[in-house]
């Protein structure tokens, strides 16, 4: 199967590196300095999975054939520009399969493609950009949850995806409804990434102190309350359960960890809090709940965007990316 790594940041590189490793034709979007380096000199990967180097990478010529799969790893304010940029790219039994963080990402996409051919990822294992050519995987908490948005999805060709990145060393197994899962990943990155780059502290420092500790559970509380609304089945039955599975189980291996959101604020650059705690308020909006403890943090994750993009406009929710 030919691949189509859509978004070769952090997380695409990754994707994209261990699939060519293992032998699979695999191109790459992106841009950035990050990008040319790839393009020029190729990937070095390193960190908790091993270190290994491969020769530059290839991206679509000017009449490229259909791609089998398209992994999506661009942020998520940049979902429907990248999917309208691809839409002649993915071949017509292909499958666009999300790899990204937050909610709305899916609707976006299948707007394009349409849901039979469109594939949610739940991805909990990190990694970060050092200098521009080399990704490094930071943490590692479960494997990667692929399921289909559609049951009338190719579940064959799915399974074959699933099979090359579990074979190509990055673990992976076919699920049969990515909904639950993806609304975990949320419940965790809202209850962290938020009040960790607004603190400018590491995940166990919350974790460790009552205060934030107490803002976590609201905002979890909240989350719950708004699914419930939404009709999502979430894993853990109520948010204490969901909670005490938190701290005990998910904040330990990743209590160093500092977010992409931390960082993207001291780059400048826009962060992805419209997906994530900002999603929760607009969805807690439509239901007539109130969510004051996401509504803060996505407020003040705004106000930060602002102060270090400048070229924001004073009516605008969504800043623009600034280099």
């Amino acid at each position: 199967m030919r691949y189509l790594i859509l978004g070769a940041g952090a997380l695409g590189t990754v994707f994209g590196a261990f699939l060519l490793r293992a032998g699979h034709p695999v191109d790459f979007l992106g841009r950035g300095a990050h990008f040319q380096r790839l393009l020029a000199a190729g990937p070095r990967i390193d960190g908790i999975w091993g270190e290994f180097t491969l020769g530059p990478v290839s991206t679509p010529g000017p009449h490229p054939e259909p791609y089998d799969i398209i992994l999506l790893c661009v942020k998520s304010f940049d979902t429907r520009m990248a999917c309208e940029q691809a839409r002649h790219l993915l071949a017509p039994g292909g499958l666009i399969i999300s790899l990204q963080n937050g909610l709305g990402n899916l609707e976006e996409i299948s707007r394009v493609f349409g849901a039979r051919r469109t594939v949610g990822g739940r991805v909990i294992f990190g990694a970060r950009i050092p200098e521009p050519g080399r990704a490094t995987v930071t943490v590692y908490a479960a494997p990667v949850l692929l399921g289909a948005l559609s049951p009338d999805a190719d579940h064959d060709l799915l399974t074959r995806v699933a099979r090359d990145l579990q074979e190509a060393g990055i673990p992976t197994r076919v699920v049969a409804d990515i909904m639950p899962p993806l609304w975990d990943k949320v419940l965790y990155n809202c209850a962290l990434n938020a009040l960790a780059a607004l603190l400018g502290v590491p995940y166990g420092e919350l974790a460790a102190d009552p205060d934030t500790r107490e803002c976590m559970r609201q905002i979890v509380a909240e989350i719950y309350a708004v699914a419930q609304a939404l009709g999502i089945a979430l894993t853990f039955p109520t948010a204490d359960d969901y909670f005490e599975h938190f701290l005990t189980r998910l904040v330990p291996p990743t209590a160093a960890h500092r977010p992409s959101m931390w960082q993207d604020l001291q780059a400048g650059r826009r962060t992805e809090i419209e997906a994530l705690n900002g999603a929760i308020c607009r969805y807690g909006a439509d239901a007539g709940l109130p969510t004051p403890y996401n509504e803060t943090v996505t407020r003040l994750i705004r106000f930060l965007e602002r102060r270090s993009c400048p070229h924001r406009g004073e009516g605008e929710t969504s800043p623009p990316v600034c280099a």
